[in-house]
């Protein structure tokens, strides 16, 4: 398995290094999943009302999109080792800091510092990727990590519903902190991926400025927007799907954490959905069946979705498995566009994806007759959108290797 390796690991290895890779992308959805089953009872705990409280979810996830666009360019100046080992440093503070949090705006105000640590280091885990993985085995290596990704959603809430049996939500940071630990040792037998002589020579500055030119290749930029897409409705679901289980539907935090992992083991089929069709259609056909498919999911969770949790679960799961299918693929497309600046790119993708996330979190807790009727819609909607991109896109002469070849 060396051969998978562009770079050498002596002491991680390739499996070592495929484990860092996912903890590192795990960060997030175990910091967003595992305490949501407590998110309806904090309005009482901390006398606050449902908007403040919904702050430490959507203030994470857009501090962690700043994260993201910060450190990946300064990692091209500096190395990847020494932005993961401040990222996952802060992150495990901060996760601690948390814990300890006496009222609604200290939680607030560290859930931020927590997300820019946390963003940090999924930003320099999607350029190493590139660093050190052989061209040829990055798509497989990508899907592998997504497929992993799904333990993350799978046993976050539901360990955070164990927890609130036993505790409070306070457990829940210091479980996230010694997850932060543990990814901390693995950071420090990391090696680093970006030698000194292909480092960017400019100041931190001129290394954002980086952002701008690799933002200003058209088909990088197009189909990054389509792929980003599909996370605003996937988000919108994160945000207030504790709400649909627990007060729309009236279950128990346990049962909303079952039907929450159910849905997320069914969408690991995703990345191997992909492996498998991979053989017979081009990427350029399957992103089109996957923006159709998810628009389908959206009209259905519409017209049946509020009859019963197992309707709105199997719905939100036909999106979520495009949603799922077309992670792998367009990120190594979107990162084979750059010959130099990997950096910026990978914190562009990650940048992307979680800012358009956010807005899926805020669209969620508009006044929607309920909030089944909110995800259904924001499905239809932005697959609507991302189906106009897409068709502009094919039928530009923008040049697009991966898809237009």
């Amino acid at each position: 398995m060396e051969t998978w390796l562009a770079c050498r690991q002596k002491r991680l290895g390739v499996v070592g290094l495929v484990c860092l890779l996912v903890i590192t992308s795990l960060v997030t959805p175990l910091s967003l999943d595992m305490y949501t089953p407590a998110i309806p009872h904090m309005t009482d705990y901390f006398d606050a009302d449902a908007g403040t409280v919904n702050l430490t979810l959507v203030d994470y996830y857009l501090f962690f999109a700043v994260g993201l666009l910060l450190f990946g360019p300064v990692s091209d100046r500096f190395g990847r080792k020494p932005v993961l080992v401040a990222g996952v440093v802060t992150y495990v503070a901060a996760s601690a800091l948390c814990a300890m949090a006496f009222d609604i705006w200290m939680l607030v105000g560290m859930r931020i510092v927590q997300a820019l640590g946390a963003g940090a280091t999924s930003a320099v885990s999607t350029a190493v990727v590139k660093d050190a993985i052989a061209a040829d085995k990055r798509e497989m290596v990508l899907s592998v990590v997504q497929v992993m990704f799904v333990i993350g959603p799978v046993l976050a809430p539901v360990v955070g519903a164990l927890v609130l049996q036993v505790a409070d939500w306070r457990m829940t940071f210091w479980v996230l902190a010694l997850i932060g630990t543990g990814c901390l040792v693995l950071v420090l037998l990391f090696e680093e991926t970006l030698p000194v002589q292909e480092r960017a020579q400019t100041g931190v500055a001129g290394t954002l400025k980086s952002l701008v030119v690799v933002a200003k290749n058209k088909g990088f930029s197009a189909f990054l927007l389509i792929a980003a897409l599909f996370n605003l409705p996937f988000m919108a679901y994160i945000a207030v799907g504790s709400y649909v289980y627990i007060t729309f539907f009236g279950l128990s935090e346990l049962a909303y954490s079952c039907f929450f992992a159910a849905a997320a083991l069914v969408t690991a089929a995703g990345p191997l959905i992909w492996l498998f069709a991979s053989r017979f259609v081009s990427a350029r056909t399957f992103t089109t069946v996957l923006v159709v498919v998810g628009a389908a999911a959206g009209v259905a969770m519409l017209a049946v979705g509020t009859l019963s949790p197992v309707l709105f679960c199997v719905t939100f799961v036909a999106f979520a498995l495009a949603e799922a299918a077309i992670r792998p693929y367009s990120t190594n497309i979107l990162l084979s566009q750059q010959e130099r600046d990997t950096g910026a790119a990978s914190s562009l993708i990650n940048f992307a994806n979680t800012a358009v996330g956010s807005v899926g979190m805020l669209l969620a807790v508009l006044p929607w007759p309920n909030y089944v009727v909110g995800v259904g819609a924001i499905i239809v909607a932005t697959m609507a959108a991302a189906g106009l991109v897409w068709w502009a896109l094919l039928r530009s002469r923008i040049p697009l290797p991966g898809i237009k070849d």
